[in-house]
C-alpha cells in the first residue's frame, strides 16, 4: 500500500464540478487519454501476440439500489506509477504534451464533473504491477485530507488496461435522446480513428460507427478541393490543412466544416459544424446545407475542456474567416446555381416509420410493410392516367432537365404504397401511403375511406406540392409528412364520432390533432 501526496488545496476536486462539460465532451477526456497512450505505444501492443487494437468501453449502468455507475475501460498501455500519479494529482501535465492529453487535467476534472466517488486502476504492458486508487470528493473536503491510498496488486506483465469507475453521480445519463447524442457526437468526434481501422469506441455495448459523406460528382468532376495554408498569430505561423467539399443531397444538420485537432474533432458533429455567417450565410442558402469540409488545425490554441478554439485574442478567427471566404468562393457559387432533385428509396421511408413508432408507449400491434401486389402498385400509377396534356409535358420537360427544376421534391425510387397496421390508443387502423410524385396540380392530401368500421382508409401525398418547399426537397421529411397526415385524418374521424348532432366543431379537430402528433414522438 502506498501514500500519494494530493497537496495542493484538496478542494480544488469538488470545483470541477463546475466546469462546462457537456456529457459528450467529458466522456472525450477519457477517451483522448486511451487513444494517446494507444498511439504513444502503438508499435510495443502490436508487438504483442494477440494485439489486434485499441477497444474502449463505455457503459452507463442504471441501478436505483445504490445508485447509477459510469465506467470507462480500455485495452491501451495501461499506466506506470509515475503516469498513474499524474492522472490523479492536480498541475502534473504528462511527458508529452503534443497529444490530446496536453493539459493533464481531463481524467479528473472529468471524473469530478461526472461524480463524487471515483476509482482509477490500472496496469501497463510489461509490468507486474497493478495500481488502484479511490478519489472521494466528500471526503476531501471535509476532512481536508492530504493523502489518499494507492492499492498494489501483482499481476501477469502481459495485462495493461485502465478502469475507471464513477460513483455518486452529479450528472446522469439518461434518456434516447442524451444517448443518441452521446453516439452522434463521439462517432463524429473520433471518426479519423475509426477510418484507421485500428481503434472501436463502444458505448452501452453499442459499437460506434460514423458515416462518411461522398463529394457530389458532376460529369468527370468531384467537387471537393484541397485546402493548405497558413495563418500569421504572434511569431508563428499556424497551418490549416484539409478539404471544402459540396454534399448532395444537402443536410442542414451535418454541413458546415469540422474542425479537427490532433486527429479529434474540436469543433464540429451533427448540429455543431462551423458555419460562419460570412462563409456560408444565413440557413435558407444551399450553400449553408451543401457545403462541408474538414480542416486539420493542430498546432491551434484550444479551450481546457477542448470544446473549442482559443482565438478570440488578436483577431485569429477573424482572419481564419476571411481565408476561408476567399478559398469556398466557388464553392459557395456552385452550391447556390445547382439544383438537383434528392432521391431516397421507398424502403427508407418506411424504414423511418417503423423507427419513430417502434418503442412508442402509445402504439402496440406495430406492421409497416411496403405493398408488392399489382393491385396496390396501380395505387401509384393509377395518378399518371388522370394527368392532362399540359401536366404530361410538365413531366417530360423535368425529365430532360434531368428533374433538376426548383421546387419539385425529391425522386422516389421503387415507389409503391406503404401499408401501415398499428393500434393506437388501443384503436386499430389500417393506413396505406401513397406517394404521388408524378402529378404537381393535385391536391396535397387525398382521403379515401376504405372500411370505415375498421378504420381503414387510404392517403394520397403529393410530395410535388409547392407548399412544401424547400422542405420536401429533403427526403427524411417524407416520413414526417405521412405521420402529419395520418394525424389530421385520425383526429378528422375521432372528432366525427363523438360529435354531438353531427356537429363538429373545428377547434375539436385541432387540438386532437396536436395530441396525437404529441402521442406520435413519444417514448417508451
Amino acid at each position: 500500500m502506498k501514500k500519494l501526496n494530493i497537496r495542493p488545496d484538496t478542494g480544488v476536486y469538488g470545483t470541477y464540478k463546475r466546469i462546462s462539460y457537456e456529457p459528450w465532451t467529458a466522456l472525450a477526456e477519457f477517451v483522448d487519454n486511451s487513444t494517446q497512450s494507444f498511439y504513444d505505444h502503438k508499435t510495443q501492443l502490436f508487438e504483442t501476440r494477440y494485439y489486434k487494437g485499441l477497444e474502449v468501453e463505455i457503459d452507463y449502468v442504471e441501478d436505483p439500489s445504490v445508485g447509477d455507475e459510469l465506467i470507462i475501460k480500455d485495452n491501451a498501455f495501461g499506466m506506470d506509477y509515475r503516469d498513474f500519479q499524474r492522472a490523479i494529482i492536480l498541475d502534473r501535465p504528462p511527458a508529452n504534451t503534443k497529444g490530446r492529453n496536453e493539459f493533464g487535467m481531463g481524467l479528473k476534472a472529468a471524473a469530478c464533473w461526472f461524480g463524487n466517488l471515483w476509482s482509477v486502476e490500472s496496469t501497463c504492458l510489461g509490468s507486474n504491477v497493478k495500481y488502484k486508487a479511490t478519489i472521494d470528493i466528500d471526503s476531501l473536503i471535509k476532512y481536508k485530507n492530504e493523502e489518499i491510498e494507492v492499492e498494489e496488486e501483482t499481476v501477469n506483465p502481459k495485462e495493461h488496461y485502465t478502469i475507471i469507475k464513477i460513483q455518486k453521480l452529479n450528472k446522469k445519463i439518461k434518456g434516447k435522446r442524451i444517448e443518441n447524442k452521446i453516439h452522434e457526437l463521439l462517432s463524429s468526434t473520433y471518426r479519423a480513428d475509426f477510418r484507421t481501422g485500428q481503434i472501436k469506441i463502444y458505448y452501452n455495448g453499442n459499437l460506434l460507427e460514423f458515416e462518411e459523406v461522398q463529394p457530389y460528382i458532376e460529369g468527370n468532376k468531384e467537387w471537393k478541393k484541397e485546402l493548405d495554408f497558413t495563418i500569421p498569430y504572434r511569431d508563428t505561423e499556424l497551418a490549416v490543412k484539409g478539404f471544402v467539399a459540396l454534399r448532395i443531397p444537402g443536410s442542414v444538420k451535418n454541413a458546415g466544416f469540422t474542425l479537427m485537432r490532433r486527429g479529434r474533432v474540436i469543433i464540429g458533429g451533427p448540429e455543431k459544424n462551423y458555419r460562419p455567417y460570412e462563409v456560408f450565410g444565413p440557413s435558407n442558402l444551399y450553400t449553408y446545407q451543401r457545403m462541408y469540409g474538414e480542416l486539420h488545425m493542430d498546432d491551434w490554441p484550444v479551450t481546457q475542456a477542448k470544446d473549442g478554439f482559443d482565438w478570440s485574442n488578436e483577431d485569429l478567427e477573424a482572419r481564419f474567416i476571411e481565408k476561408l471566404i476567399e478559398l469556398t468562393k466557388e464553392y459557395h457559387k456552385k452550391a447556390e446555381e445547382l439544383r438537383t432533385r434528392e432521391k431516397v428509396k421507398v424502403e427508407d421511408i418506411s424504414n423511418q416509420l417503423t423507427k419513430s413508432f417502434t418503442n412508442n408507449e402509445h402504439i402496440s400491434d406495430l406492421e409497416i410493410t411496403l405493398d408488392d401486389n399489382e393491385e396496390e402498385q396501380q395505387l401509384v400509377e393509377q395518378s399518371i392516367d388522370d394527368l392532362d396534356d399540359d401536366t404530361i409535358d410538365n413531366k417530360e420537360e423535368l425529365t430532360n432537365q434531368e428533374k433538376e427544376t426548383p421546387g419539385i421534391g425529391v425522386d422516389i425510387d421503387g415507389n409503391k404504397p406503404i401499408s401501415l397496421k398499428m393500434k393506437y390508443r388501443g384503436k386499430p387502423y389500417d393506413i396505406t401511403f401513397v406517394f404521388d410524385d408524378i402529378n404537381r396540380k393535385s391536391e396535397w392530401l387525398k382521403l379515401e375511406v376504405q372500411d370505415k368500421e375498421n378504420n381503414k382508409f387510404k392517403l394520397t401525398l403529393n410530395v410535388l406540392n409547392l407548399f412544401f418547399y424547400p422542405y420536401i426537397q429533403k427526403k427524411d421529411f417524407l416520413s414526417v409528412l405521412a405521420k402529419f397526415a395520418a394525424a389530421l385524418i385520425i383526429a378528422e374521424l375521432n372528432a366525427y364520432e363523438i360529435a354531438q348532432d353531427g356537429l363538429v366543431s373545428p377547434s375539436s379537430i385541432r387540438i386532437a390533432m396536436g395530441q396525437i402528433l404529441e402521442d406520435f414522438t413519444s417514448e417508451q
